[in-house]
Formats: structure tokens, C-alpha cells, sequence
């Protein structure tokens, strides 16, 4: 037995390279992220309010409209409280429409795009849909007491 002599290394094999390779990345890609890790779809509520206020604003539109008219047997000076209070409700937050609701989504978006802000930035885009829900029920009440 010589003392410089050393043992022989197994050549590396590439296959097993690959093998180990492949679990390797399949075993990160089970790992549960944490709760304060990057959130890869923080895009999606602002897209979501976006698409539910565009289909709102037709109705709203419609709804707008069609209450205007009802002004129309009273006049803009003879009608009642019941009828101008929720009319003034309706105008007010049909111009909210134009200005909160993109406000809060790109609020939304701002956020940190983290998932412990997940209920934050779902809570600050659902405050963009407020204008609509006003109108809404402003239509509500006009046909309740109008």
C-alpha cells in the first residue's frame, strides 16, 4: 500500500445531474411561501373592479338617466324632498364614478405587492365600487318614496 496514493473517484455521471437538477427544482416548487413573500396576482383585483364598474356603468348609466326623467311632472322647482334627495345622491356619485373608482384601483396596484397585503388591496379596489352601489340604492329609495 502506497501512503500518495489516493482512492478513486467515481467519474460524475450526467444523467444523474439532470435527475437531481429536476428534483432539486421540484422540491422549491412545493415549498409554501410565506405570508410576506411576493404576491404574483396582486394585479387581479384591480382588474376585476375595473371589469365589474365597466359592465356597472351601463346600468348605472341607464338608471341615471331614466331617474332624471322622473323630474319631469314636477318640475326643477315643485318636486319633493323624496324625490331631488336621492336624485342629488345619484349625481354626486355618478361624478365619484369617473374619479374614485380609478383612483382606488390604481391605489390597489400602489399597494405593496406582498400577500400580507392581500385583504388590504382587495378592501382599497372594493372602495371603487361604492359609487355604483350609491346609485343603486339612491334608486332604491326614489322608488320607495317617489
Amino acid at each position: 500500500m502506497t501512503p500518495n496514493r489516493t482512492a478513486p473517484q467515481p467519474a460524475a455521471d450526467p444523467r444523474w445531474d439532470k435527475v437531481y437538477a429536476r428534483a432539486h427544482w421540484a422540491a422549491q416548487r412545493r415549498v409554501p411561501r410565506a405570508p410576506g413573500e411576493r404576491d404574483g396576482q396582486a394585479w387581479v383585483p384591480s382588474v376585476v373592479v375595473g371589469l365589474v364598474a365597466i359592465a356597472a356603468h351601463v346600468v348605472v348609466q341607464l338608471i341615471f338617466g331614466l331617474s332624471v326623467m322622473a323630474t319631469d311632472s314636477c318640475g326643477p322647482d315643485h318636486c319633493p324632498p323624496g324625490v331631488t334627495g336621492p336624485l342629488t345622491a345619484m349625481s354626486w356619485a355618478y361624478y365619484g364614478i369617473f374619479t374614485l373608482t380609478p383612483a382606488a384601483a390604481l391605489a390597489a396596484l400602489a399597494l405593496p405587492w406582498r400577500r400580507r397585503w392581500q385583504r388590504t388591496r382587495i378592501l382599497v379596489a372594493g372602495v371603487g365600487l361604492l359609487p355604483h352601489l350609491t346609485v343603486i340604492l339612491s334608486l332604491v329609495v326614489l322608488l320607495a318614496s317617489g
